[in-house]
């Protein structure tokens, strides 16, 4: 899962126009069945010209297996938190180098169940008059950017596995890559990083690079990717992966490809 996400940047007619920041991109809480909590997200403006028309929204969000978001809308799964969210304001305008304080309250039912809920309050931002387009068609240009909720309920385990390494090689301007393939076995978000090796038929350490930290979400499986330094030649290779999310002790797979 991305830390800040943005969706859906135009820029036709409005190219001074900027989108909205937001601090902190994303909170965690730990709550019992029955507990609220309060937080606070500044939204600014970092442009010099142009007023912005914030709106707040919400969004679920779950992981594909390639690991990219898949957005959803509010309550679409039994782990969503937007049910729990109330704000306040859901809609104002933000002056050039402004900024405004949104708040909102996490509200917890008392017959939740134990594990990790989550959600996204978007900040979507545009020009606060719209610019008419031809032929008397206006012209939106609108901007996301979210806030990252997650909510500990209760008992919370953290645990996963990995399942496989795949091997990517570089397609159009993205590069080469190994893609982890990870399983969420707990009912809690992890935040995974760590290092993967990659030694030859004869033990040599060909590559040893660092797997950028990524969200996994309860429940789900889905792919790590980890850019490598250079493709790799042909050959068969051995992968070891070793990933690290906060505990004692680390989660580590061992695979094997053969790159034609």
């Amino acid at each position: 899962m991305r830390t800040l996400l943005a969706l859906g940047l135009l820029l036709s007619l409005a190219q001074a126009q900027t989108g909205v920041g937001v601090s902190p991109p994303r909170s965690l809480f730990s709550l019992a069945p029955g507990g609220s909590a309060t937080q606070t997200v500044l939204v600014d403006h970092p442009g010099r010209q142009g007023t912005l028309r914030v709106s707040v929204l919400l969004s679920d969000v779950l992981l594909k297996p390639d690991g990219s978001p898949l957005y959803l809308e509010p309550g679409s799964h039994p782990r969503s938190l937007t049910r729990w969210l109330s704000l306040s304001p859901l809609e104002f305008l933000l002056p050039p180098q402004g900024s405004q304080e949104v708040r909102y309250t996490v509200q917890v039912p008392p017959e939740a169940k134990d594990g990790t809920y989550w959600g996204i309050v978007f900040f979507e931002s545009g020009p606060a008059q719209e610019r008419p387009g031809g032929q008397g068609v206006g012209i939106r240009v609108r901007t996301r950017v979210g806030h990252v909720v997650y909510v500990d309920v209760g008992q919370v385990n953290r645990s996963g596995r990995i399942q496989g390494v795949r091997y990517q090689p570089p397609v159009g301007r993205g590069g080469p890559e190994l893609r982890v393939v990870f399983q969420n076995t707990g009912n809690g978000v992890l935040r995974l990083s760590g290092k993967v090796e990659v030694r030859d038929a004869s033990g040599k350490l060909v590559q040893q690079v660092a797997v950028p930290e990524t969200a996994s979400l309860p429940g789900a499986t889905h792919e790590l990717p980890v850019p490598l330094k250079e493709p790799l030649p042909p050959g068969r290779y051995v992968v070891l992966a070793v990933l690290d999310y906060g505990a004692a002790s680390l989660i580590a797979g061992e695979a094997r490809l053969e790159v034609r």
